[in-house]
């Protein structure tokens, strides 16, 4: 049996596209590893943070409700600072969110679910 050139020049092709596409795929994912690998040290980074910026924002606010109590503060100045504390608390909550979603983004990159739960 003979297999013609054209056949074989046909499958020559199709083997090099689909290497191509494997190659893209591999690069890709690779990508998508670094970018988690960066966002979750930016994560890590922020998460150090947010416990001093919610102290600080408590202090203050016990600070202020201390001199509104003392009549040296006005209640806009305690709202303001009441604002100021929920906005830390809030963005504490979302930097711990952050942090989730890039181990599950680098888990799925890695198509490891086991890197997630570890952390769990």
């Amino acid at each position: 049996m003979r297999v013609s050139i054209k056949k074989i020049s046909a499958q020559r092709f199709t083997n090099d596209a689909l290497r191509e596409e494997y190659q893209t795929a591999e690069a890709q994912l690779t990508a998508q590893l670094d970018a988690a690998d960066v966002k979750i040290q930016l994560a890590l980074k922020s998460d150090l943070e947010a416990p001093r910026q919610v102290s600080a924002a408590q202090q203050a606010y016990n600070q202020k409700m201390t001199m509104y109590k003392n009549g040296l503060a006005t209640l806009v100045d305690v709202t303001q600072t009441f604002y100021t504390l929920n906005r830390a608390e809030t963005d504490r909550e979302i930097v711990h969110i952050n942090l989730w979603q890039s181990l599950l983004l680098k888990a799925a990159a890695a198509g490891d679910f086991d890197i997630f739960n570890k952390e769990l």
